[in-house]
């Protein structure tokens, strides 16, 4: 785990003026969450007859609960997010959908399962909201960036392979997802005739960008 900067600029207020003043869907974040969304879905060991409840933890404006309703017709949908410009746009674009608070990890009910997508990497105290949301789950999915470098303004570290060893993971999982991987040829191109100049002049190569998945399971307290 690498960490970026001292000062985390992802504050409450910082949120509510990116999803408040339009900036969020401006810059393309309604699209990004729904192309994460869509490819985390065949990762995500959920059956399409689940009954029990999800909480999208992090929402942001909701973008994800459209795929998430046709993934699971007969599951709870819960969102959370701390942005209140945030759970606004949730509770006005998908509200017959799902049940939207406003609040931080202290805010998310008791469900089956949580899913946290490009969260944590915001998050001054990541281990300590993980550790916070096992509390009231049976299992989480975490999804971060794998390797990010160099690492973007609004995130605060980097993962890999080992990062969060000090829960019970039970599987790990590296993949492309639209919205972060490059996928267009020109970028690809970039990226390798880049790479040869990156080598000839000693240069760190670059790779492209990838996510990666992390499911861990709560240890009920008799197995502590």
């Amino acid at each position: 785990m690498t960490l970026n900067k001292d000062i985390n600029i992802n504050t409450v207020d910082y949120w509510d003026t990116r999803f408040g003043t339009g900036d969020w869907a401006e810059k393309g974040g309604f699209t990004q969450t729904r192309l994460f969304a869509e490819a985390q879905l065949p990762l995500l060991r959920i059956p399409s007859d689940f009954t029990g409840s999800i909480c999208d933890f992090g929402c942001g404006a909701g973008d994800a609960f459209p795929v998430y309703r046709q993934a699971w017709p007969q599951a709870k949908l819960l969102g959370v997010d701390f942005s209140a410009a945030a759970i606004q746009l949730c509770a006005k674009r998908y509200g017959q959908m799902a049940e939207f608070v406003c609040g931080d990890a202290s805010a998310v009910a008791q469900v089956d399962v949580i899913i946290c997508s490009n969260v944590l990497e915001h998050l001054d105290d990541d281990t300590g909201v993980i550790a916070q949301l096992l509390n009231n789950c049976k299992t989480i999915y975490i999804i971060v960036p794998y390797k990010e470098h160099p690492i973007s303004g609004e995130h605060v570290r980097s993962y890999d392979d080992n990062s969060f060893s000090e829960f019970s993971v039970a599987r790990k999982v590296i993949f492309k997802s639209r919205g972060w991987t490059e996928f267009s040829l020109r970028h690809i191109a970039d990226i390798s005739l880049g790479n040869i100049y990156r080598y000839l002049t000693r240069q760190p190569i670059r790779r492209r960008r990838l996510q990666i998945l992390f499911e861990i399971t709560a240890i009920s307290p008799s197995a502590r």
